[in-house]
């Protein structure tokens, strides 16, 4: 099989994907979002995906968190409402999902996945909550990031229980899983393997990397070219998946968000870079300080 080249993702295409916003509008008018995220262990993953998803211009952000989390979180994302959950060991577990369930009827974007652990509680949870809870809200756009992809992979059949639209965010290790591929296969051959697998699946898939690839189930692939180091800290990608959902919960097309995603995602990068003067340097929390400074430069185009 043969695949098209790409086509780059560059500031003149995704300019146009940026939500616009009127001086008369309210909170209302920029969409509702809920982050599943977070574990004893990943506690800074609901953190920086949380303020990135607010940073992306979303109106609401809802963060559903393990019980222990909610006073260590509260204090530094107060523009955040909160769902306190219950736990087990440290993470989330099934019996927050009727809760969740609830939550879900009126929100217009879901994040699952940063931080959550890969415990026994935490797998069951991911488990039933693909299996169960998202069939009931197939028209909900979601993106599935992080240790979700890990659950994902181990379900059988997945495909058919995901909402339009869903997004999947795997690094090589986590595409490796969820293809049953081996990570050097998947880098030797990202662009085939991405595109087929987006129209095989039926998802929306950003394959993270140098030169991140956004593939569709159309058969549309966008390439970025970007290969910098300075992205290459545990929690940048937390930052995207962030992104990537207020994009989305704004009314953003998925296939379009996730290109505009990962553009704003590298640029914050560049402009933290030229503050920071090292990329060794600059953390993902230095990205989402960026994000409007990455906007603002995409508005100049």
């Amino acid at each position: 099989m043969t695949t098209e080249a790409p086509k780059l993702i560059h500031q003149n295409l995704v300019r146009h994907f940026l939500p616009k916003r009127n001086d008369y509008s309210h909170k209302g008018s920029f969409g509702s979002a809920l982050i599943l995220a977070g574990s004893q262990r990943y506690t800074g993953a609901a953190l920086l995906s949380g303020k990135a998803c607010l940073r992306s211009g979303v109106g609401l952000v809802e963060m559903a968190v393990p019980k222990s989390l909610h006073a260590v979180l509260a204090g530094h994302l107060p523009e955040a409402i909160w769902s306190v959950l219950p736990e087990d060991e440290g993470g989330l577990c099934p019996e927050s999902l009727a809760q969740i369930d609830k939550e879900l009827s009126h929100k217009t974007g879901l994040l699952i996945g940063p931080g959550i652990g890969l415990t026994e509680a935490s797998r069951a949870f991911g488990e039933q909550l693909i299996l169960d809870i998202l069939p009931k809200h197939a028209k909900l756009p979601t993106v599935i990031d992080a240790d979700m992809l890990t659950i994902l992979s181990g379900i059988e059949n997945w495909r058919q229980y995901l909402p339009q639209n869903t997004v999947l965010t795997p690094h090589p290790g986590e595409m490796a899983r969820l293809t049953g591929l081996s990570r050097e296969e998947i880098q030797a051959n990202r662009l085939e393997i991405a595109h087929t697998f987006a129209i095989e699946n039926r998802v929306i898939l950003v394959l993270k990397g140098a030169d991140t690839l956004v593939s569709s189930p159309n058969g549309t692939t966008h390439l970025l070219p970007f290969a910098n180091a300075v992205l290459a800290h545990a929690g940048s990608g937390d930052v995207l998946a962030g992104m990537l959902t207020g994009l989305i919960a704004q009314g953003t097309h998925p296939f379009y968000a996730a290109c505009l995603a990962v553009w704003l995602h590298a640029k914050s990068g560049l402009l933290a870079l030229e503050k920071r003067k090292h990329a060794a340097s600059v953390l993902p929390s230095d990205l989402i300080d960026h994000i409007g400074m990455a906007m603002a430069e995409l508005e100049k185009a």
